[in-house]
């Protein structure tokens, strides 16, 4: 199979974030046309808290989206850093979400988040962020993500917090993968990313296309 296609499509953060939810929503549309389910992987961080709000106005299919994050820091479920959290409280309660298990010990909340992926299924469309040094999800440069299974792993932060993280291979079963991109800080790391350097980003090669979603003029 040969490399996935790429589209960048930059615009104001407004523009870019409405583009984010029409691709989810049009996405959601032809895959509930072949089966009752639309599978979701959403990123955490800061970048997509306004997208989540927008998808908890006016998304139409939450009855049958199934919906997994891309990785999760083990803090507990009411720490502002937890990820989980955040999407649930901007989705809004309607929102399927399965949330990685905190509580757990740090392996075996990977395990478990592994057994989640392994019985959802591969994403319909994967939505990461880009991390000023490349990351993407937490598989960051130079940092192992040790595998409890074949969708999951466990690695550790630059902020030292054990995180567990979707792994490349689930990341790379997606249909889509859409990266958004905003603010100047990021710049650099688009850059890497556009031009295909060997950054954890850029490993990112889904079964149809890549939309790269930015608010950085090109």
């Amino acid at each position: 199979m040969g490399a996935p296609l790429i589209k960048v499509l930059s615009g104001t953060r407004e523009e870019v974030l409405a583009r984010a939810y029409r691709l989810i929503e049009s996405s959601a549309r032809v895959f509930l046309k072949r089966r009752n389910v639309f599978r979701l992987c959403l990123a955490g961080g800061k970048t997509p808290e306004d997208l989540y709000t927008m998808m908890g106005r006016s998304y139409p299919f939450f009855d049958r989206t199934l919906i997994v994050p891309t990785d999760e820091r083990l803090v507990p479920e009411r720490d502002p850093r937890n990820n989980c959290s955040m999407i649930r409280r901007t989705l809004g309660p309607e929102a399927k979400l399965y949330s990685v298990k905190t509580d757990l010990d740090p392996p075996e909340a990977c395990r478990d988040f592994n057994d989640i992926l392994s019985k959802t299924g591969p994403p319909d469309l994967i939505l990461l962020g880009l991390g000023e040094d490349g990351h993407t999800a937490s598989l960051f440069p130079e940092r192992e993500c040790r595998p409890c299974g074949r969708f999951a792993c466990l690695t550790e932060g630059p902020d030292g917090l054990l995180r567990v993280s979707v792994s490349l291979e689930y990341i790379n079963s997606s249909c889509y993968a859409v990266f958004l991109v905003t603010g100047e800080k990021k710049r650099e790391a688009l850059r890497s990313l556009l031009s295909g350097e060997d950054i954890p980003a850029s490993r990112v090669k889904p079964r149809r296309r890549v939309f790269i979603l930015t608010d950085l003029p090109l």
